[in-house]
C-alpha cells in the first residue's frame, strides 16, 4: 500500500473519531483524563484533544512530504496512541455517567445524614437550654445566677449556629432535589 493511501485511511479513522467526539466535545471534565505525555494541552475537554490530533495529522502529512522518516514514525505512533485514548474515553462515557449519578446520590444521602445529625444536636441543645433556664430560675445567689446566665448565653449561641447549619443543609437538599427535576 502506498503512503498517500495510508494517510487517507488514517484521515478516515480520524474523521470517524471526530464524529464520535462531536456530541461530547465541549463536555468539561473535572480533571484531565489523559497521561500528560500523550497530549501537550492539559485540557479537560475531548474537543481540544481531537483538535490536537488533527494538528498532529497535518504535521504528519507535512513530514511525509519532506521525507523525514523519524518524524513520520514518531508522529504516526503518537497519533495512534491519541486515537486509542480518545476512543477509550468515548467508550467509558456511559460508565462515567453512572459513576457521577452514584456520587450525586451518595452526596444526597450524606446531606440527609447531616440533616438528621444536626436535628439531633438541635434537640439536645434545646433540652440543655431549657434545663439551664430552669436551673437559673431556682438560683438566689447573684454570683451563681451570673455564671448560669453566661453558660446559658453560650448554649444559646451554639443553638443559634446549629439552626443556621440546619438551614444551610436544608437549602442544599432543596437545591439538589431541584437539579434532579430540572
Amino acid at each position: 500500500m502506498k503512503i498517500p493511501a495510508l494517510l487517507d485511511a488514517l484521515k478516515k479513522q480520524i474523521d470517524e473519531l471526530k464524529t464520535r467526539v462531536e456530541p461530547i466535545k465541549d463536555l468539561e471534565f473535572s480533571h484531565s483524563r489523559f497521561d500528560m505525555q500523550l497530549f501537550s494541552r492539559k485540557s479537560t475537554r475531548l474537543g481540544d484533544c481531537q483538535n490536537e490530533l488533527q494538528t498532529l495529522y497535518q504535521q504528519l502529512c507535512h513530514s511525509v512530504t519532506l521525507n523525514h522518516t523519524e518524524q513520520v514514525n514518531f508522529l504516526t505512533e503518537k497519533i495512534v496512541h491519541q486515537m486509542q485514548a480518545i476512543s477509550r474515553e468515548i467508550s467509558t462515557q456511559a460508565l462515567r455517567e453512572k459513576e457521577s449519578n452514584f456520587t450525586k446520590k451518595k452526596e444526597q444521602v450524606d446531606l440527609y445524614e447531616r440533616l438528621s445529625q444536626h436535628q439531633d444536636y438541635e434537640r439536645r441543645l434545646q433540652a440543655m437550654v431549657s434545663e439551664k433556664e430552669l436551673h437559673l430560675s431556682e438560683l438566689t445567689d447573684h454570683r451563681l445566677q451570673h455564671q448560669c446566665q453566661k453558660e446559658l448565653a453560650v448554649l444559646a449561641g451554639r443553638l443559634y449556629r446549629c439552626r443556621q447549619a440546619l438551614l444551610r443543609i436544608e437549602k442544599a437538599i432543596e437545591h439538589q432535589e431541584n437539579q434532579y427535576f430540572d
